[in-house]
């Protein structure tokens, strides 16, 4: 940390940044004691390290639990540097005693509080929930940015997200997915836009770079929408990797596989309906093939009519939730975060594929029984003719 106390009281910053001999001669006259716990923390003034505060080993302050690297200290300077650039106020490290937190960064613009986390080490989710719940109940927004190098590339427009990343997602008021990160080592700002889950871990992404002197906080807090550069051509390629993968861990291990075996099915052999992105499809670590198969399990497959209400498909997709068939994914920074929103989205896209059509906003009537392929080549022919024709209705 870069902030502490001395005995009389008064608050001691490391930034502005000194020499290292004037912080060397402070701290032979002078103790300091973290603002949180109050117990004494050392000066540290190396060659290898930023100069910061630490607390003595065997600390039972949660602030001690978590090390601050390099990596952490230079993004936290350079945050708070470019704050000051914006002719903002910033304050490094405020100690909010009625919820007894302390962010990297304090500051106060557009009329309301942010509470900057640069998080670069993995924290327990609960204690990101925690956090985030405690800035909010004193009307303080918090804006938590992911470390820069755990944003790990697959390729222009793919990225790897761990549980931990996702942490990081929220949602524009707009309603724009976004993850925000920062790099130190690079001075970038990295944005994750237009996110669509092809499986738990891997998505299609709008991956933009920005030099942190062209960057302002309001795209932190309202990002502009990007077109989205994902294709067709894209999600059909992921689409049909992941069904590979899937195949591969066998029948008896995989519970979708073995339920599509024993109604007669293969996965690779599913209607190009089945895996296809919605918007709130985040809020479901589940892929959107699996999920979107247990629907078309549960709701469409071999009937030539009938109707289904929204309930009646949330209620079955609860009963996959509950027998860890089906799993959400836990996003503390959004709001109103329920899946009721990606099924009604998922369905009424059927409704435009012309699978179903809509009785009104949450009944749906089944119009034609769905024909599954014989063969791959046959799927595989299906598929191309499906993307051909209904790809402008979830690719801009």
């Amino acid at each position: 940390m870069l902030t502490a106390i001395r005995k009389d009281g008064t608050i001691v910053h490391l930034l502005p940044r000194r020499s290292k001999e004037l912080l060397k001669k402070e701290r032979e006259k002078e103790e300091f004691f973290c603002p949180e716990c109050r117990e004494k923390v050392i000066m540290k003034v190396g060659t290898k390290k930023m100069e910061h505060f630490a607390h003595q080993q065997g600390s039972f302050c949660v602030e001690s639990y978590e090390k601050e690297t390099e990596y952490h200290l230079n993004g936290k300077l350079q945050l708070y540097q470019w704050l000051e650039k914006q002719q903002l106020a910033p304050y490094l490290e405020p100690f909010y005693s009625s919820i007894r937190q302390r962010p990297d960064i304090g500051v106060s613009c557009f009329d309301r509080n942010f509470a900057i986390e640069f998080q670069c080490a993995i924290i327990p989710p609960e204690l990101m929930v925690k956090r985030t719940n405690a800035y909010r109940t004193q009307n303080i927004t918090p804006i938590w940015i992911l470390g820069g190098k755990n944003i790990k590339r697959k390729g222009s427009g793919k990225v790897s997200l761990s549980n931990f990343d996702y942490l990081f997602l929220t949602r524009s008021p707009s309603g724009l997915w976004y993850l925000p990160a920062y790099c130190p080592e690079s001075n970038i700002f990295i944005l994750l836009t237009n996110i669509s889950p092809v499986s738990s871990k891997n998505v299609l992404s709008e991956i933009s770079i920005f030099p942190h002197q062209s960057f302002l906080i309001q795209y932190l807090i309202a990002p502009v929408k990007r077109n989205n550069t994902c294709t067709c051509h894209d999600w059909k390629r992921e689409i049909r990797s992941h069904k590979s993968s899937l195949l591969l861990q066998g029948y008896y291990t995989n519970d979708v596989l073995k339920e599509l075996y024993l109604q007669g099915m293969n996965i690779s052999l599913l209607p190009a309906m089945i895996g296809l992105p919605v918007a709130n499809a985040p809020i479901i670590e589940t892929a959107p093939l699996v999920w979107q198969s247990y629907l078309f399990l549960d709701h469409i497959y071999r009937k030539k009519e009938g109707v289904i209400t929204l309930e009646e498909i949330y209620r079955s997709f609860m009963k996959r939730v509950r027998k860890n068939q089906i799993k959400l994914r836990l996003l503390p920074l959004v709001r109103d975060c329920h899946p009721r929103k990606a099924l009604l989205e998922y369905f009424h896209l059927l409704v435009r594929l012309q699978v179903l059509e809509a009785v009104n906003d949450t009944t749906f009537k089944i119009i034609n029984e769905v024909k599954t392929p014989e063969h791959v080549l046959m799927q595989q022919e299906q598929e191309e003719l499906f993307y051909r024709k209904f790809a402008h209705l979830f690719f801009k």
